[in-house]
């Protein structure tokens, strides 16, 4: 029955999931494109055969009734798969958004894997479009947002090197060597993206 695919790929971005993103499920995607095809040729065939008649007068009420609801059930049907497959991609850009902004430019292996090429180039411009906009904030020395999501309750925070990371240069002018395990009380500005990254780890 038309529609009955749409609803599978509903059930797909409504699931939970433990991966960043589901994979993309461009088999059942060109199904529902091809079924697509399939109604708007039919409803195209259904209107073009109607009876060639001359006024309303000529008409059978009852299967020109009939046809009307055929053809509004092509028609809905259609703009039902058309709304569903917009809905699926647009909560798989929405993912993507999320990841841009959690884990930064560089996609991991398994979100690649699970996206279609031209979900990676949308991520690849939207990825330069969000760094070059940032690039220009603070009279072009850049600001990155995506580090300062939520106000500071200080701009000073006690932090534990997780890894053998090396020397850190401060906004002073002084520097930090940042070995493994090691404690520092560092400005919150320098060291958001190390925790991002997990090089460090906050203190509570």
């Amino acid at each position: 029955m038309f529609g009955d695919k749409c609803i599978e790929l509903i059930k797909e971005v409504s699931r939970e999931t433990t991966e960043l993103i589901a994979p993309y499920n461009k088999q059942l995607v060109d199904e529902v494109i091809n079924e697509m095809v399939t109604i708007s040729q039919t409803l195209y065939e259904s209107l073009n055969l109607q009876p060639n008649v001359e006024s309303d007068s000529e008409r059978n009420p009852l299967q020109y009734q009939n046809q009307l609801l055929v053809n509004k059930m092509y028609l809905r049907s259609f703009l039902w798969n058309k709304r569903c497959l917009l809905a699926y991609h647009q909560n798989r850009l929405e993912r993507l958004k999320k990841i841009r902004w959690e884990l930064g430019a560089l996609l991991p292996i398994e979100v690649k894997q699970n996206i279609s090429e031209e979900e990676l180039h949308w991520f690849g411009d939207y990825s330069k479009n969000l760094s070059d906009y940032m690039c220009r904030l603070n009279d072009n020395k850049g600001i990155d947002l995506s580090l300062m999501r939520d106000p500071p309750k200080n701009l000073y925070i006690q932090v534990r090197c997780n890894t053998e990371f090396g020397p850190l240069d401060l906004d002073d002018g002084s520097t930090v060597v940042l070995s493994k395990d090691s404690m520092h009380y560092l400005p919150l500005s320098k060291c958001e993206k190390l925790i991002h990254l997990g090089i460090l780890e906050q203190i509570k």
